[in-house]
Order: structure tokens, then sequence, then C-alpha cells
């Protein structure tokens, strides 16, 4: 084990700091994403459909705007900033992916699910191949928990089959 790392200092700096720091800044990203989001939708929702707010999609906005924040995200990794501060950045597009991708294919639960945390273990493969540190593993397990908690679909109101599924999950 490196001595640097032995010292108080050192070793919160290194484990300790990004433990507290990325769940509280990447829950602050996700919040904000959503909130963005929310308020484009809202904004187009009264510019394009203020007589017959009902008739606009959400789907096409969601999509779109998930690709860009990805997009912005790919390109914010080839900045300098530090591995934290992109480790926290990563909740928020990693998130909306996961949201989208469960929000899309809402109707079939299954499906959905299993989308869902194949878009996760994406993300984890492509850590893995850019040999990114441990906390963006860390930041991208707290994006997936999150998008799959509010993406998840409701089996009660789409499929009985899983209702048995979800109460074990949810009661545990």
């Amino acid at each position: 084990m490196d001595s640097k790392l032995t010292t108080g200092k050192s070793w919160f700096k290194a484990y300790g700091l990004p433990v507290l720091v990325i769940p509280v800044g990447g829950l602050i990203m996700i919040v904000l994403t959503i909130l963005i989001y929310m308020g484009l939708y809202l904004l187009l929702e009264s510019l394009f459909f203020a007589n017959n707010p009902q008739g606009f999609s959400p789907n096409p906005l969601r999509k779109w705007s998930t690709i860009a924040l990805v997009g912005l995200y790919l390109l914010l990794l080839r900045t300098r900033l530090p591995d934290l501060l992109k480790a926290i950045f990563l909740t928020g597009p990693l998130a909306a992916f996961i949201i989208t991708t469960g929000h899309g294919l809402y109707s079939q639960p299954v499906v959905s699910i299993i989308s869902m945390l194949l878009v996760a273990a994406a993300c984890g493969i492509l850590l893995y191949l850019y040999k990114k540190p441990w906390i963006y593993y860390y930041a991208a397990a707290l994006a997936t928990v999150v998008g799959l908690v509010y993406a998840w679909p409701r089996p009660w109101l789409n499929e009985p089959q899983l209702s048995l599924m979800s109460l074990w999950l949810f009661h545990l």
C-alpha cells in the first residue's frame, strides 16, 4: 500500500471525499437534469399547445434532450476537469438515459426493465474499457439506482404477472 494513502488527510482526499461528494453532487445533477427537462417541456407546451396541453407528447422531447445531454457529456469527458467532477456530471446523463429507456418501453415492463439494466451494463463496460477510476463506477451505480427507481414500471398498472416480483423487490 502506498504510504501516501495511509495518512488520514490523503486517505480522506482519495476515498472519503468522493464517497461523500458524489451522492450529494450526483443527486443535485439528476434533480437539475429533471428540472431543466420539465421546464423545457412546460415552455414548449405553453408555446405550441396552449389550447391542447394533452396534445404535446413528451417522448420526442425526452429522447432528443437525452441524446443532447449524452453528447454534451461526451464532450465534457475530453476536457481537463478533475475526474471527481466528471464522475458527478455522469449521473445526470446516465440517469436520463435510463429513465428515457424505461419510459420509452413502459408498455412492456419486462422489456423496459431489461433495457434499463442493459444501459447500465453498457455504461459499466465502457467505463471498464476506458479504464476509468472507481469514482465513475460509484457515480454510475448511483445514477442507475435513481434511474431505475424513477422509471421502474408499476406492474399493478400494467402486467399482473410482475406484481409478485415487485412485491418482493419493494419489500426487501
